[in-house]
């Protein structure tokens, strides 16, 4: 039998983490950086309102966890070349972007964060986990 805390161990550690900081990163940035041009342009701020009413939100908010958990797989397989990717490199990868995101999400408020689209929230992990297994579905079978 094959000991868990082992191949936990063997994951590329290197390449993952660095890809959960720089996702993270980048939907913090790209969340404080639509609420500091919505409060300076008067039709961005009024699109914003729109995105998020409660109907639409949830769509918006799961659409573009989706595509975060994507760019994630992408970032992963273009900048972080790690060894080869198997499923339970997915799922190391969904821990470091959670990980990195509720750093981000805890110390947030002290680095003048503002989470518009991206909150640390059940729709959140479940999009991100979509789009993390949706575009790495050709790494599951090994």
């Amino acid at each position: 039998m094959s000991d868990p805390w082992q191949q936990f161990k063997a994951l590329p550690w290197r390449s993952l983490v660095p890809t959960g900081l720089l996702v993270a990163l980048l939907a913090a940035l790209f969340d404080t950086g639509l609420y500091y041009i919505g409060g300076a342009v008067a039709s961005v701020r009024e699109a914003l309102t729109i995105l998020l009413q409660p109907p639409l939100v949830l769509l918006v908010r799961l659409g573009l966890s989706i595509g975060l958990g994507m760019v994630a797989v992408i970032a992963l397989e273009v900048w972080f070349n790690p060894a080869p990717i198997y499923s339970g490199t997915l799922w190391a990868l969904f821990l470091c972007v959670l990980m990195a995101s509720a750093f981000l999400s805890f110390f947030g408020g002290a680095l003048g964060l503002r989470p518009l689209f991206f909150p640390l929230t059940d729709v959140f992990l479940i999009g991100t986990a979509v789009g993390i297994f949706w575009q790495g579905r050709r790494y599951w079978r090994y």
